[in-house]
């Protein structure tokens, strides 16, 4: 062979090499794209997925803090304390949700507040220590606002004295009795002497 053979059949030789070494990269390449998208994909449900969870989260965590924001509550037992500055009342709880009774709450009388004493309707300077309450109103996560409040006080007023009256005793009619007569005297006679 000569060189020129050589040379050529070289070339031609480097030229196939050449040739199919970009058309196999050109696969090679294409396939990690393909993966790249699939990956990007994953990734973006991933993601979108998350977001969905997040926003259910704050969502569920939103009603929670509503919930939790305004509850209704009722308390009943006898009032320890009362701060007519603050508008508030201590109570020790006697009923109630079984972890609440025995402990002391602070409740919130407003000016709205209705109030009711044995009875008389009128506001917050109505109550006092000691008194008996049952209250109810709105529970936050804070405080105890209450809508109407009961109370009596726990010691009764003493009554006034009943002054009775002796019974009338009706005497039994006096029945007058004709007097009595005397007996007549009967005269006895005279005894006889025995005769000796």
């Amino acid at each position: 062979m000569s060189n020129s053979r050589k040379v050529w059949g070289a070339m031609l030789l480097a030229a196939a090499v050449t040739v199919s070494v970009p058309a196999t990269a050109g696969v090679a390449n294409a396939a990690p794209k393909a993966k790249t998208a699939k990956i990007s994909k994953a990734k973006a449900a991933a993601a979108k997925a998350k977001a969905e969870a997040a926003k259910k989260a704050a969502a569920a965590k939103a009603a929670a803090a509503k919930a939790k924001a305004a509850q209704p509550f009722a308390a009943v037992g006898t009032v320890t304390a009362v701060n007519p500055t603050a508008r508030t009342i201590t109570v020790q709880l006697a009923a109630g949700p079984k972890s609440s009774r025995g402990t002391s709450v602070v409740i919130y009388v407003s000016s709205t507040t209705k109030v009711v004493k044995d009875e008389v309707k009128g506001g917050f300077d109505l109550l006092a220590v000691e008194d008996v309450v049952t209250a109810n109103g709105t529970k936050t996560a804070t405080s105890y606002v209450a809508k109407n409040v009961n109370a009596h006080d726990l010691t009764p007023e003493p009554e006034e004295p009943v002054v009775e009256e002796p019974p009338v005793v009706e005497e039994p009619p006096v029945v007058e009795e004709p007097p009595a007569e005397e007996p007549p005297v009967v005269e006895e006679p005279p005894a006889e002497e025995p005769a000796v």
